[in-house]
């Protein structure tokens, strides 16, 4: 299905990873509950790729995959409007052929304004290359949901705010997620490149934003909120991890530091100089 491009800013949009199959649910869930409005628009995709062996491999299995994928977010869009009352133009699928990195470099992911969400129930996030890399290449507001099972138990959120001004979209799930909720918010600010007036500034908004809640503020001193994520993810419960929209985020780098140590110490190999 398409989707008109051109940054249309009078919608909303509202972008679910569904390759994260087990979690699918509680981010649709999550979604509405925080991010939807009035004139917003719920699109959901899912990734599907040729096999890169074999001829008639590739022939025989490509329409089974792509159908499957298209089974799959069928059956969401059923439960969507089973549970919500929404309109059947209100809720768009994409089976994309290709990974999801590709997908972020389509012209139907750039050409729009995104909020994404995705959800895992692995409580090791920061192991995963596969998510790290989605962090690094989404480039607009980012919700990642770990371990959720509803949404009535998660108390810990932690926001990395890299960049020099927090977005009136974060800021806004922010006052939602907030309100009604215990929550303890770990805020990780970009220090290296701000001035103290700027950061100040930036703390004043979230504060506002957050009221009647547990709000811890982190500086980043290298500007990247690597290790801060890392401490927050590998932290057992069910957490929120919101990402600022940024399209210079770099967190690969870092793993690719901790496989290298993984290597070294387990086989006595490198893969590279990072």
């Amino acid at each position: 299905m398409q989707i008109e491009s051109g940054n249309n800013q009078d919608k909303d949009r509202i972008l679910i990873l569904a390759d994260f199959s087990e979690g699918n649910w509680e981010a649709i869930q999550f979604a509405m509950e925080y991010l939807w409005k009035a004139n917003s628009e719920i699109c959901i995709v899912q990734t599907w790729q040729k096999p890169n062996f074999g001829v008639s491999m590739v022939r025989d299995l490509s329409s089974i995959l792509q159908n499957i994928s298209e089974n799959e977010l069928e059956s969401l869009k059923r439960k969507i409007l089973k549970v919500y009352a929404l309109s059947d133009s209100q809720i768009r699928l994409f089976s994309f052929e290709g990974d999801l990195p590709g997908f972020f470099k389509s012209e139907m992911y750039l050409d729009n304004n995104w909020h994404v969400v995705m959800a895992s129930n692995e409580n090791q996030l920061s192991d995963n290359p596969r998510i790290i890399e989605i962090v690094d290449k989404v480039g607009q507001p980012l919700y990642l949901l770990s371990g959720l099972k509803g949404l009535s138990d998660f108390l810990d959120v932690f926001v990395l705010s890299d960049t020099n001004n927090p977005s009136n979209s974060i800021l806004t799930s922010l006052e939602r997620i907030a309100v009604g909720n215990k929550i303890s918010f770990r805020v990780c600010l970009n220090s290296s490149e701000q001035s103290r007036l700027t950061i100040e500034k930036s703390k004043k908004k979230y504060s506002d934003a957050c009221r009647d809640s547990r709000l811890i503020f982190l500086e980043a001193a290298n500007g990247a909120g690597k290790k801060e994520f890392n401490d927050f993810a590998t932290e057992k419960g069910q957490r929120i991890m919101i990402f600022d929209q940024n399209k210079h985020r770099k967190f690969s780098g870092a793993f690719k530091l901790c496989m290298d140590s993984w290597f070294i110490r387990s086989k006595g190999i490198s893969i590279g100089n990072y």
